[in-house]
């Protein structure tokens, strides 16, 4: 397998869930790989900028979008709409939990960080030979 390499001007956003780590070593499987499969789902539907996704990697979202420079406020915007419905869904589960296990007792404890970079990043397809 041999790749293609195209570069490329654009932004890359990085969601990343604080506080995963803890979460999913010390609360119960079950109910923890739910909660943070549903968080990721919210992350990655607030999307205004319309970025695509490029992995999704245990607690965290890459995103991308080939574009020219975005907006400050954009950006932020971006950010904000994230970080305010990761938070909403995590008050529905300290408000509405079913159960008091480990994973639904200390969702609450968990927030969302960002990395944002604009500037040159190569896209890679993997073609076989």
């Amino acid at each position: 397998m041999k790749s293609k390499s195209v570069l490329n001007k654009g932004v890359i956003v990085i969601a990343d869930i604080s506080g995963f780590t803890h979460f999913v070593n010390e609360t119960e499987i079950a109910h923890g790989s739910h909660i943070i499969a549903e968080l990721l789902e919210i992350i990655s539907k607030s999307n205004p900028l319309g970025l695509k996704v490029a992995q999704v990697e245990g607690d965290a979202i890459l995103f991308y979008k080939k574009t020219e420079k975005p907006t400050l406020e954009g950006i932020y915007n971006q950010c904000e709409k994230m970080f305010i419905l990761f938070h909403q869904h995590i008050k529905l589960y300290y408000r509405d939990r079913i159960c008091d296990c480990g994973s639904c007792s200390s969702a609450s404890a968990l927030t969302l960080k960002f990395v944002v970079h604009y500037g040159k990043f190569v896209e890679r397809n993997y073609v076989s030979w």
